[in-house]
């Protein structure tokens, strides 16, 4: 099963009840930031976080272009 970064982005203030929140549907938490909170998830994750996040203004997949090196 495959696994993004996911972000959530949020107004500030709300981090720690948006992380909450992430905490409570049982995803991990990989970093904290003013205004939002990076969380790691499959595709069902996904879904989840959009329909019961309710701090969340929405949820982004990380997208990383591959090293051209």
């Amino acid at each position: 099963m495959q696994t993004y970064e996911l972000i959530a982005p949020c107004h500030f203030g709300l981090e720690a009840v948006l992380k909450r929140e992430i905490y409570d549907l049982g995803y991990e938490i990989t970093r904290v930031e003013d205004g939002r909170v990076t969380f790691t998830g499959d595709a069902e994750a996904i879904c989840r976080a959009n329909l019961f996040l309710r701090t969340a203004e929405r949820v982004l997949i990380q997208v990383r272009m591959p090293d051209s090196g």
